[in-house]
């Protein structure tokens, strides 16, 4: 399953398609597939991820927030350390849907979040500053 979500991300991510089409539907269909993702899936996806573009990587971060999935946010935290704001703003969305005790000990004891956060929050705009507040006051 794995090459196949590959492909699939990677055609969004480098192909001319409609932004509206990756949003109304491309995601379900990304979203649908992580559901079908093995434990060995979920190892190769970690593998290769920092080698994937930052438009790859901002289509896999914008599908991930299932809250009950400690794969989906071990993915997530690995993407903590991009130098693209862009990237960095849809992983800390995606990472205010982890509200499971086990995904908030796992969030709260990786300090890199906490200190990009302060490092950018006076750089950022209206919108994202809502994103990261919201973040810091539920974690």
């Amino acid at each position: 399953m794995f090459d196949e979500f590959d492909k699939y991300i990677f055609e969004f991510a480098v192909e001319d398609f409609a932004v509206d089409y990756w949003y109304d539907e491309g995601v379900d269909i990304a979203e649908n597939m992580l559901c079908e993702f093995e434990e060995n899936d979920w190892k190769m996806l970690l593998e290769v991820v920092s080698e994937r573009t930052v438009e790859w990587q901002k289509r896999l971060a914008y599908c991930m927030h299932d809250k009950s999935d400690l794969n989906q946010l071990r993915v997530l935290l690995s993407l903590v350390e991009t130098d693209d704001s862009e990237l960095f703003e849809i992983v800390v969305d995606s990472l205010r849907d982890f509200t499971s005790e086990e995904s908030l000990n796992l969030i709260q004891t990786d300090l890199r979040i906490i200190s990009k956060i302060e490092e950018l929050m006076p750089k950022v705009g209206d919108a994202t500053k809502r994103v990261f507040e919201e973040f810091l006051k539920n974690k």
